[in-house]
């Protein structure tokens, strides 16, 4: 069993959405958005914890070896047939009970509970389980949406646009923010236990096991991954700047994505009172991912439009930029929350905008090429989190200026392939 075969299991056909099963969909699409508000809320709650930023890069990069290593053992889950969704949100849901439980076990040192609540976390996301907006809005009414918004992405952004208000309006209700982030978790399990009773009492009479659309085994995954180098230095020139340029900009956003929000919570400690409610730091972050996710759903096509008048390399060039720019920027941010949001919703702009700048590296490429280079580029960025964290913990601006040199880096050597003279492969 795929990702894919296990995505398609919880698609909106076989949870039968418009004839009476929308609390299932609901459900999934639900529990992703809470696993989001998790994952992007664990680096704050492990720092109200007591652990340091070395504790919280090598949690980061954990994650990022979990989203690479767990999708190369998907055959594993053939032996739980239909029962994978449920069984794999029951784990996630356990996961975010083991992180309830770790001030209570680990009395606020690090301990291994945090890990194991993670690995069983990292399940939900590595095989992409989550069904989006689509799943829960009829087709006759998904048609309606403009075509401005529909894009490969956007079904995941519209859900999180909808379900992070709940996140924070938590955030604002209950204090301590140590006790928010707790209810948040509490809330999230619940909803993973609540998904995984849904897709185990749906009737999976007529869904068979699907296969990969490439029906690559795992192993010749790992196999190409180990010769993934090699064949990136045999690249022709132009297409190996472009790849590295675009791969050093993620390695840069990779060095201070998990400390973002303790850089909203705890170096520029923006407070705010809106509409009559106070926001406090971690509150205020969920505004800042709002505001970086309604960007990213809304201009993608935009983006479109403007590299086809403009060029494909020229607009990926400065999306790169304004990620590469973004660290050192907010870190130097006065603790303005109007500046602190437009920071954010400009770095939406870089992932509204990966698609192409992917599609300008992948487009010089073989179809071989184009896998070894994922894997390679998910590969290296696994330790960027702890690089990041070990530096952090000397100065967070000096992290986030690190980052941004490495990215700036990255842009320069993506503008040179993307003007370097084509050569024949």
């Amino acid at each position: 069993m795929t990702p894919d075969s296990i995505r398609r299991r919880t698609d909106p056909d076989h949870l039968d959405i418009v004839t009476g099963r929308p609390a299932a969909a609901a459900a999934v699409v639900g529990f992703d958005v809470a696993v989001f508000a998790a994952l992007r809320y664990a680096p704050e709650y492990l720092r109200l914890l007591g652990n340091g930023p070395l504790f919280i890069g090598l949690f980061g990069s954990l994650a990022a070896l979990i989203g690479l290593v767990y999708p190369a053992f998907d055959a594993g889950l053939d032996r739980l047939g239909s029962l994978a969704g449920p069984v794999l949100a029951g784990l996630a849901s356990f996961g975010l009970v083991c992180w309830l439980l770790v001030p209570q076990v680990g009395a606020g040192r690090p301990t291994t509970l945090v890990f194991v609540g993670l690995l069983l976390v990292g399940l939900w996301p590595a095989f992409d389980l989550g069904i989006g907006l689509d799943a829960v809005v009829p087709r006759h009414v998904a048609e309606r949406v403009p075509h401005a918004l529909r894009h490969d992405r956007a079904s995941r952004y519209a859900a999180i646009l909808l379900g992070l208000p709940a996140v924070v309006w938590v955030l604002v209700e209950v204090s301590p923010a140590r006790a928010a982030i707790q209810v948040v978790l509490g809330l999230a399990a619940g909803l993973g236990l609540t998904t995984a009773v849904f897709l185990a009492v749906r009737d999976d009479s007529t869904i068979g096991v699907l296969s990969s659309p490439s029906g690559e085994p795992s192993t010749a995954r790992r196999r190409r991954l180990r010769g993934a180098l090699a064949a990136f230095r045999s690249l022709p020139r132009a297409s190996r700047q472009l790849a590295l340029g675009e791969t050093l900009v993620a390695l840069a956003v990779g060095m201070v994505s998990v400390f973002l929000v303790i850089t909203v919570t705890s170096v520029l400690r923006i407070d705010i009172v809106l509409l009559g409610f106070r926001f406090r730091p971690d509150a205020f972050f969920g505004l800042c991912l709002l505001a970086e996710t309604l960007v990213a759903l809304v201009a993608p096509r935009p983006l479109d439009h403007l590299a086809d008048r403009l060029g494909r390399e020229r607009v990926a060039t400065a999306l790169l930029l304004v990620a590469a720019l973004f660290p050192v920027a907010l870190v130097a941010a006065p603790a303005n929350p109007a500046v602190v949001a437009a920071l954010f919703a400009a770095f939406g702009l870089y992932h509204a905008g990966l698609p192409l700048g992917r599609r300008a590296v992948e487009s010089t490429l073989d179809a071989d090429d184009v896998d070894r280079y994922r894997l390679l580029r998910a590969t290296v960025r696994v330790p960027t989190a702890l690089v990041g964290g070990v530096v952090y913990a000397a100065s967070p601006t000096l992290a986030f200026g690190l980052a941004t040199v490495v990215g700036a880096v990255g842009v320069r050597e993506f503008l040179v392939g993307a003007t370097w003279p084509v050569e024949s492969t």
